[in-house]
């Protein structure tokens, strides 16, 4: 064959000429570098919601209590609950929590931090009540503080509810 017919055949083949271009060696794997990187970010984004979430039920609760706190409506002598109703209701709460704690099984964060807020409260006034038990007014707010924690598992044991019934 002649020579002129293989360079015009290989030149068909290879019309670029590219087969006489040095050899270059493949670039990097950089996939580590990436995926470190990608968990950065990933890690990042979930601290911010998670620090965002914290902050804003913090935020709720401080409205919530000084809402609360700020100034209880005055009520009249006659519709005002006697000490003792409010202790027998106080200690039914405390009893129905106590079941409602066995049944719930983890919290959310966000739950969770609210639950820690409302004990708080919880000892704060059990606290000022040992200095003067009779108070109407604690008691009140004990058995309110008691009402909103109860309504804290309640709504948590629906959320598990409707979860295991979607399954």
């Amino acid at each position: 064959m002649n020579f002129s017919k293989v360079h015009i055949m290989q030149k068909e083949r290879d019309p670029l000429n590219l087969s006489s271009l040095p050899l270059a060696a493949p670039p990097a794997d950089n996939w580590p570098e990436i995926k470190r990187a990608l968990l950065r970010q990933s890690r990042r984004q979930r601290f911010l919601r998670l620090a965002g979430g914290s902050l804003a039920a913090a935020a709720a609760v401080t409205l919530a209590i000084g809402l609360f706190v700020q100034q209880p409506l005055p009520q009249p002598a006659e519709v005002r609950p006697a000490p003792d109703s409010l202790i027998t209701l106080s200690q039914q709460l405390e009893s129905s929590i106590r079941s409602y704690r066995e049944e719930v099984g983890g919290m959310p964060t966000d739950s969770l931090i609210y639950q820690v807020e409302i004990e708080d409260l919880i000892a704060q006034v059990d606290e000022e009540l040992s200095v003067s038990p009779d108070s109407t007014q604690l008691w009140s707010q004990r058995v309110n503080l008691l009402l909103d924690l109860s309504q804290l598992y309640e709504n948590q044991l629906r959320r598990d509810y409707d979860r295991m019934a979607s399954l």
